[in-house]
Order: structure tokens, then sequence, then C-alpha cells
């Protein structure tokens, strides 16, 4: 929480120095300190929403207000290059222009080493675990139609359902790892980490979607990790 106390303490620094500015000066505090709370409540009232600032109704209302409403980690962190950003935290002798940059290039390497990192976990735990398991319930599910004969209508409409998904599965797993390639190799920080963020991050989406509807129907018994309802009841 160090990195975004920085921030705050900082913002709100600069803003006790305009107010501090501001009564110094003023041969009238009363009356001063009523007109910083008129002219505070006038210009930065707009911040305020008591709703869901997750929500699409947020998103609707801060473009409504004019307020940027940013999604995603790599716009997120442009805003240590702004010029108004390098310019605050000079100003207080936080940090220097070069330190700003610096922490934009590390904030963004770290977070394409981490979508890297998970999109190699999730090829592994695909092609060595999940796709295994679901090609083994296959097996007893061709299994079970050759015994159960003409009347094997839902094991057979089990297995296209299986088939499907491991077929969908093999095809995104796949996918992960040739944009994971081709972002790790995308050339300068920024356009690695954008990659991941466009390329990557959807397809390890679309991956987990197939590996959560398998889990769904395959057997607890041939399952290779622990379900959602071992981790919550039975840890």
């Amino acid at each position: 929480i160090s990195g975004p106390n920085v921030a705050i303490n900082t913002a709100v620094a600069e803003a006790l120095d305009t107010i501090a500015g501001r009564l110094e000066k003023a041969k009238d505090k009363n009356a001063e300190i009523l007109a910083i709370v008129k002219d505070m409540g006038n210009k930065h009232g707009r911040i305020i929403f008591n709703g869901n600032n997750y929500s699409e109704e947020w998103a609707a209302e801060a473009k409504k207000r004019g307020l940027p409403n940013v999604r995603n980690t790599v716009d997120a962190l442009k805003a240590f290059t702004t010029p108004k950003a390098l310019a605050l935290f000079a100003k207080y002798k936080v940090l220097s222009k070069e330190e700003m940059h610096s922490r934009y290039e590390i904030y963004l390497e770290q977070y394409a080493k981490h979508i890297n990192i998970e999109a190699r976990t999730a090829s592994q735990m695909v092609r060595r675990l999940f796709l295994p398991a679901a090609m083994l319930f296959m097996t007893e599910l061709g299994t079970s139609v050759k015994a159960a004969g003409a009347a094997a209508k839902v094991q057979k409409a089990l297995l296209a359902e299986v088939g499907k998904l491991v077929v969908s599965a093999d095809k995104n797993v796949k996918l992960v790892e040739k944009e994971a390639d081709k972002a790790h190799a995308a050339g300068s920080t920024e356009k690695s980490a954008a990659a991941f963020r466009d390329k990557v991050a959807p397809a390890l989406r679309t991956l987990r979607a197939d590996i959560d509807a398998l889990e769904s129907i395959c057997p607890a018994d041939l399952w290779p990790v622990p379900t959602y309802a071992d981790l919550l009841f039975k840890l």
C-alpha cells in the first residue's frame, strides 16, 4: 500500500498547501474558510458518487461528469509520466522526473511478468492436469456408451459435450501460449505490457471458461485439483 499512499499523501499535501496559502493571506479568516469550502465543493463535488464505482452506471456517470475512468493497469500507469504528475511530485521533492519514469517502466514490466506467469501456469495446468482428466472421463463415457447400447442417449450427449470443450480448451491453450510468446517478444516494455493486456489476458479468460465448464461436469474423483466446494468447506 506504500505506492498509493505516497500518491494520496502528495496530493493531499498540495491541497493543504493551497488552503494554507489562502488562509495566510486572508484578512478575515472565517470568511475565507467559508469561501474555501464553497470553492472546493463547486470545483470537486463532481467526484462524489455513492453508487458502485465498478458498474456500467458509474462509467456513464463519469463520462457525463467529465471524469477519467481508467479500467486497466497499463493505462492507469501512464499517470506516472503526465506533466501534471511530474510537476506535483517534483514540487514537493517526493520523486524526481527520472524516478517517476523509472517506476513507470518497472510497474509495466511487473505487470507483463505477472500475466506471463499466469499464462505459463495456466498452460501447464491445462496440459498436464485438466485435459488428461477430461479425456479420462471421455474414455469412461465411451465405455459406458458401449455397455449401455441403445439406451446410451445421456452418455452420448455428455460425451459430445465434453469432447467439444476439450477441443476448445486445446485450441485456446495453444492461443494463450502463442500470444504470450508474441507479447514477450513485443519489443519495448510498453508494447509488451499492452500485448499482455490486449491479447494474453483475454485468451486466458476464454481458456478459463472452457476449464470451468469441464469442472462443472467432470466427476469429482477425476478432477485433479480441489473444487471450489473443497476450498470453501473441506480444508
